[in-house]
């Protein structure tokens, strides 16, 4: 089966996040298998051993142990011309330019795990949600069967944008992967802002990044023009970059006080 639907709710998920990631390294890819059926994991099993063809997995249908049964794991191809011959229906596993381990790396990031790890029967189009180890042995023990374990499925609600949470707020992305900034600059909308380690925006405070000094206000954006901290006055130019040179401020006709771009 190809429907990404059938499987885990947090698979789901990170499968389509996965996916927009790899267009964006100019990866193209797209899933061949989801779920997989007792009776057609034993096929799979049965070929290289009973049935002509190669070894392809360890993996018996009727004692649950292959982690497609329990709608955890999706193998997925390439849609991309890799040998330049115009074609792409030949090259959906030609891993000649190291496509599936670049995929791979950036499923990891997502927080799936990659079968090209394994030592035995390297399966490098394989990706699995990795919370029960790299066999379904753990689920075999709690649930006995795919479709107990399925029971316990509860749809997930992903995280996106401002959320206020543990005394501050946070931004999650919105390409629906569930992960927030952390230690780094973020523009929403016209305004940048900073989040520390934990994910926290930062605020009211000064802030020195690569030998810089930056001012966040009390909404946690960063502050640009001219602006008064503890009774003294600062500038801070476009770039939100404090200014450590002299700064001229010149009268207009009407007596305002003006920098480029500015009028106090």
């Amino acid at each position: 089966m190809r429907d990404i639907s059938l499987c885990h709710p947090r698979l789901q998920r990170i499968a389509s996040a996965w996916m927009k990631a790899c267009a964006t390294e100019g990866i193209t890819v797209a899933i061949s298998e989801t779920l997989r059926t007792a009776a057609e994991q034993d096929a799979l099993y049965a070929q290289g051993r009973t049935k002509p063809g190669n070894i392809v997995t360890n993996a018996k249908g009727s004692s649950y142990r292959s982690q497609h049964q329990w709608g955890i794991a999706f193998d997925f191809y390439l849609r991309m011309d890799i040998d330049g011959d115009g074609k792409i229906s030949d090259d959906a596993y030609n891993d000649s330019k190291g496509h599936f381990k670049r995929a791979a790396e950036i499923a990891k990031k997502l927080g799936l795990a990659w079968g090209g790890d394994w030592k035995s029967i390297v399966d490098k189009p394989h990706l699995y949600l990795p919370d029960w180890g790299s066999t379904p042995t753990a689920l075999i023990q709690k649930y006995g069967t795919p479709e107990e374990f399925m029971a316990t499925w509860v749809p997930e609600q992903v995280k996106t944008g401002w959320q206020q949470e543990d005394g501050g707020w946070r931004f999650y992305f919105r390409d629906g992967s569930g992960k927030h900034v952390v230690n780094a600059w973020y523009r929403d909308e016209d305004k940048w802002y900073w989040f520390d380690g934990a994910g926290m925006m930062v605020h009211d405070t000064w802030y020195r990044y690569s030998g810089d000094w930056y001012y966040l206000g009390s909404d946690g954006a960063m502050v640009k023009g001219l602006q008064t901290v503890s009774g003294k006055w600062y500038y801070l130019g476009d770039d939100g970059r404090m200014a450590t040179e002299s700064v001229t401020l010149t009268p207009d006709q009407d007596g305002a006080l003006q920098y480029p771009d500015i009028i106090v």
